[in-house]
């Protein structure tokens, strides 16, 4: 069997199995399998595999098929241009969860004299903490987790990235691994609500569910970040969550009423949907 035969054949197997961009899946597999990149896939179709390439190949294209997530079989993702490592301990990072990034980007443009520091609430992998601190070089992060397994996979990505020195993880629910105030809280909480769950894909459902559910109205997480984030923001600071587009009302209701006066908005995700909502906290302390 060469390279394009396998591809082809895993392509069918995945396309009865109902997974989305079956062709793409099959190529990163594949590469994955092998270890080769995607240069070398196009570049030599004809190149056949060994036995044990095609038992390595064919066991993870199962897994696949079997509903177990992409991300977990190879191992990493890419995310706001980086590379993380995967494990099941955490959710696989989303491409909408790159516009919480760009909020608190935006923000720390908006305080380019102030040297910023950063809570990401509930890291899992610890992409967003990574990311944003990649990018705000005079930044302090904090990056906290209840999960312990999930801290040492967020480490090993705040390690391959280099970041030790500005990313700092700390075990802890919610706040209470904070030592005091910061100016930026940021999270991609759990906002799904336990009937929406029964619904998620099989891959999906393979992934944390301490991660995603959060009660009967997928707002049980979200109540307490953004009640708690009242004695954690600092005037003229920022809250940024991710949402689930159906809970957009009552997240700005509450975020209204816990934060008089301050400027709420909503940032739409690439489908146009309701995906982050961010608090601006009064005005900087004279």
């Amino acid at each position: 069997m060469n390279l394009r035969e396998a591809w082809a054949r895993s392509r069918r197997q995945l396309e009865r199995a109902a997974i989305p961009d079956a062709g793409i899946e099959a190529q990163v597999l594949l590469r994955n399998a092998l270890g080769i990149d995607r240069a070398t896939l196009h570049s030599s179709p004809e190149r056949e595999l060994t036995d044990k390439d095609v038992v390595a190949f064919e066991r993870s294209v199962q897994r696949r098929v079997e509903g177990e997530p992409l991300s977990y079989i190879t191992g990493h993702r890419e995310f706001y241009g980086l590379d993380f490592v995967v494990t099941p301990d955490v959710l696989v990072p989303r491409q909408e969860t790159e516009f919480l990034v760009e909020a608190v980007l935006g923000y720390a443009r908006s305080r380019s004299d102030h040297a910023l520091t950063i809570a990401d609430i509930g890291t899992g992998s610890g992409c967003i903490a990574v990311a944003v601190g990649a990018h705000l070089l005079n930044a302090t992060v904090y990056a906290t987790d209840v999960s312990r397994e999930a801290l040492r996979v967020a480490e090993e990505n705040v390690r391959r990235h280099g970041l030790e020195g500005r990313v700092h993880l700390r075990h802890g629910d919610l706040f209470e691994a904070l030592d005091g105030p910061v100016d930026v809280v940021v999270s991609n909480p759990p906002y799904l609500s336990d009937d929406e769950a029964v619904d998620l894909p099989p891959d999906v459902k393979r992934e944390p569910s301490a991660a995603l559910v959060a009660g009967t109205d997928g707002m049980d997480v979200l109540r307490r970040l953004i009640v708690g984030a009242r004695e954690y923001v600092r005037q003229g600071g920022l809250l940024a969550l991710e949402i689930d587009p159906r809970r957009v009302e009552a997240v700005e209701r509450l975020a209204r009423g816990t934060f008089p006066g301050g400027e709420i908005g909503v940032v739409k995700d690439h489908a146009g949907l309701e995906r982050v909502v961010t608090v601006r906290v009064g005005q900087p302390s004279a």
